[in-house]
């Protein structure tokens, strides 16, 4: 019996992992994650969608996503210049590192090192895939005929009710 496909009506779970083309990602972005939807039915990526259209269970594809579909352009106006006196860990700097903290209120703050100047930095809050492209790493695990009820479900959901 032929392998079902990807196509219209059927659920597909996956699992993917993303990186930044022609950089070292953090690890927290490159980490792996699953999903699933019923192809057609659900927001998906477009890209993600077409990519994946006809596949079956355990194909791969790579995905090249560009910044204007992932994380947007890199925005000159994030990088900053920051007294080191303002940071709890001093240590950790180390430009082309990433350092992350959290605020007195829970919040966190993260970016990018650039530079170290006797006694502030250099850096950079975007998103570490700003103006980059994203590389998306998917494997199809299953894939399924969607039952009516799921049908209905993710229509309502698309509908806003529900």
């Amino acid at each position: 019996m032929e392998p079902l496909r990807v196509g219209p009506d059927r659920v597909v779970v996956l699992t993917y992992s993303l990186d930044i083309e022609g950089e070292e990602a953090p690890e927290w972005f490159r980490k792996p994650m699953e999903a699933s939807f019923i192809f057609g039915r659900e927001p998906v990526l477009p890209l993600l969608e077409k990519a994946i259209e006809g596949a079956k269970e355990n194909d791969e594809v790579v995905i090249t996503i560009p910044p204007e579909q992932a994380y947007g352009p890199h925005r000159a106006h994030l990088i900053k210049e920051i007294p080191l006196s303002r940071l709890k860990h001093p240590e950790k700097v180390r430009p082309g590192a990433y350092y992350e903290e959290t605020g007195p209120f829970g919040q966190k703050t993260f970016f990018k090192i650039l530079e170290v100047k006797g006694n502030r930095i250099k850096v950079d809050f975007n998103h570490p895939a700003a103006g980059k492209n994203v590389l998306m790493r998917v494997r199809i695990r299953a894939v399924r005929e969607a039952t009516p009820r799921e049908i209905l479900a993710a229509e309502l959901r698309r509908c806003g009710g529900g």
